[in-house]
């Protein structure tokens, strides 16, 4: 019946596995706190045979603690092998002690097994090496128990993370899990190989089973253990370790010595000198000490003491909190993509994809158009935003969130329009139009404007290549003509040269004489394009203009560049600052300089010229400005180059 209930839970198992889902939230309390309300428990079963001290070929079983399979939404879970205490001639599997930390574990979602190994009897114990050897068989049943786990041959559907293997113990079970985790086939005891009346063990992986499942441990529980060489807790290993350990233990020593005092027992180093071993190397561990008592203080889980008392708490938590915060806990990617960005311009960023990971995205000033789990784009506005990421693993970890900060920039290029009007500014009018056809700026007709006089237009554009075209109400482009005519008048055809005190017009009002108007489009680099004249109805030219680009960040100093190559640098020193800082700058020609100091909104607060002649550097007092980001650009005929200040 054992059987066939075991069976039906492994089909369980399977069809659960593909009905829940793992969150999607990046929210869990998994491996924390108890999440599952129930769990399965299936007992004794077997995962090997070999020849015990008496010479008789021994089963060999462990209980297995999961979730339940109506609760269970992973495919992998983490595995914890724990072994019971007891000298290697006393204790059991089903020891209270062991059935407590693995019925906890798997209601925080660990798997977990509590292992049978081969035991000792007294009176064999007592001769020399055979501690040695009694601890060996413990080891290689422990190791044989890991490799049924991961192999499965039965199809229970342990589901075993490979990954995240992690052993433990108290007494005799944690000396066997440290060595576990850290003894190789060619550090084993001496005491293990053929003698007089003995016979060789075999190599660590020769005894239990014959399943080839190679495994490295993630983490060890250490409850009152200890080592039989500091040279096994080598680095080539690495496995981070949390220590437990009573002061006035005399029976696994708490610094170094005979188990119980015995000089007959081999030296072993206990929790003290493990951890200054495991300092020494760099191994990450945690030591916690507990004054004035002794071995297994958290109750004999057998005999006259009952387990458990008030120390089994704060043990557990100590033990369960290292496997998480230790060896589980992570810190999720940094995204990448652009830091510097132009206003409601749109961005993706993205990281690594890790497979069995889910990304959960989080913005603030900008919307999120899409993601597609490791990748999101985002539209950014005018105010510095913040993109937060948070991973979630295969095995339902969360990582702590990373945010970045975007700085949304008025990436366009300065642009100013100056017009010289004929007699008539009332009948002109312009626009830009860019590569799609869409109106970017315009202005007109100038009703207010006098006669022959002249107005400077300023718009901010984006890289890229535009169109502007000038109109004419009347059809004779900016060259004067009748203004209110009672009778046909003469109009000023192209080409006239028109000198002052000219006649234009013979019948009708009569408009005082002017030269035909005109208009020229500039930014910081010279002339974009120019007309004007007697052009009728319309003009169109087409120019382009290099707008700022973002291109790379480092720490508070943003770079952009035009589409020439930049081989300029410019730096501000401090670029964090109260009341004034210096600009120190270089350009590969020689040419004046224009410096602007521009607020988030693209405002220009501040502009200095610097000619050729002047020292490469500027004081900049920014006192009188108001707390928050700048942008100083550098601005001369071929480059320009932008850097941020933070005025405090």
């Amino acid at each position: 019946m054992k059987k066939l209930l075991t069976l039906l839970g492994a089909l369980c198992l399977f069809i659960t596995s593909n009905t829940f889902a793992q969150p999607t939230d990046c929210q869990s309390d998994r491996y924390q706190q108890q999440v599952f309300n129930n769990i399965r428990v299936t007992t004794d079963i077997t995962y090997g045979s070999a020849q015990n001290v008496l010479g008789f070929n021994q089963s060999l079983e462990l209980d297995f603690y999961e979730p339940d399979p109506t609760e269970e939404y992973l495919g992998k879970r983490p595995l914890v092998v724990m072994f019971f205490g007891g000298a290697y001639i006393l204790g059991s599997k089903g020891d209270a002690d062991m059935v407590a930390w693995c019925d906890s574990l798997a209601h925080y979602g660990y798997a977990c097994a509590s292992v049978e190994y081969r035991l000792d009897n007294a009176p064999n114990f007592a001769l020399p090496g055979r501690g040695v050897r009694a601890a060996y068989r413990a080891i290689q049943d422990g190791r044989a128990a890991i490799r049924y786990l991961l192999e499965d041959p039965n199809g229970f559907g342990f589901n075993v993370d490979p990954d995240r293997i992690y052993t433990g113990g108290e007494s005799a079970g944690a000396i066997t899990a440290i060595h576990i985790a850290y003894m190789e086939e060619s550090e084993r005891p001496a005491d293990t190989y053929s003698s007089f009346l003995l016979s060789d063990q075999g190599c660590i992986d020769c005894s239990g089973n014959s399943y080839v499942q190679p495994f490295t441990i993630a983490g060890i529980i250490d409850l009152w253990g200890a080592t039989l060489d500091l040279d096994f807790l080598d680095v080539a290993e690495n496995v981070p370790m949390v220590i437990i350990h009573g002061e006035d233990d005399f029976i696994v020593p708490y610094t170094s010595g005979a188990p119980f005092n015995v000089p007959l027992f081999p030296t072993m180093y206990g929790a003290v000198p493990m951890d200054a071993e495991l300092t020494a190397k760099g191994i990450c561990h945690q030591f916690f000490s507990y004054p004035g008592e002794g071995h297994v203080f958290y109750g004999l889980p057998t005999g006259v003491v009952t387990f458990p008392n008030q120390y089994w708490e704060p043990v557990f938590t100590q033990g369960h909190e290292f496997l998480y915060d230790k060896t589980m806990q992570f810190d999720s990617p940094v995204p990448a993509g652009e830091l510097m960005v132009c206003q409601d311009a749109t961005e993706t960023y993205e990281v690594p994809a890790t497979a069995g990971s889910i990304y959960c995205w989080d913005v603030v000033n900008g919307t999120i158009l899409s993601t597609n789990n490791n990748q999101v784009t985002v539209q950014w506005g005018s105010s510095p935003g913040f993109l937060t990421l948070t991973e979630t693993n295969c095995i339902d970890v969360v990582g702590t969130s990373q945010t970045i900060e975007v700085l949304p920039f008025n990436c366009c290029a300065p642009v100013n329009l100056t017009i010289q009007f004929d007699g008539f500014p009332s009948q002109t009018s312009w626009e830009i139009l860019d590569a799609n056809g869409s109106v970017v700026a315009s202005g007109g007709t100038y009703a207010g404007a006098s006669g022959n006089s002249s107005v400077t237009e300023s718009t901010c554009l984006l890289g890229g290549c535009y169109t502007l075209n000038f109109y004419d109400a009347i059809g004779n482009g900016m060259c004067p003509f009748q203004s209110a005519a009672t009778s046909a008048g003469t109009f000023i055809t192209p080409g006239t040269l028109i000198t002052p005190g000219s006649v234009v017009a013979t019948l009708g009002s009569v408009v005082a004489p002017g030269l035909c108007g005109n208009y020229a489009l500039s930014d910081a680099t010279g002339t974009l394009t120019s007309g004007g004249g007697g052009f009728g109805s319309s003009q169109s030219n087409t120019f382009c203009v290099n707008g700022i680009t973002p291109f790379t960040q480092d720490n508070q100093t943003a770079y952009f560049k035009t589409n020439q190559t930049n081989t300029s640098q410019v730096s501000i020193q401090p670029n964090i600052v109260r009341d004034q800082t210096i600009l120190y700058y270089y350009f590969d020609n020689e040419a004046d300089i224009q410096i602007n100091v521009v607020n988030m909104s693209g405002q220009t607060v501040q502009q200095y010229i610097r000619s050729a002649e002047d020292a490469p550097q500027l004081v900049l007092d920014v006192n009188d400005l108001h707390s928050g980001i700048y942008f100083v650009q550098c601005i001369n005929k071929e480059k320009i180059i932008t850097k941020k200040i933070i005025k405090k």
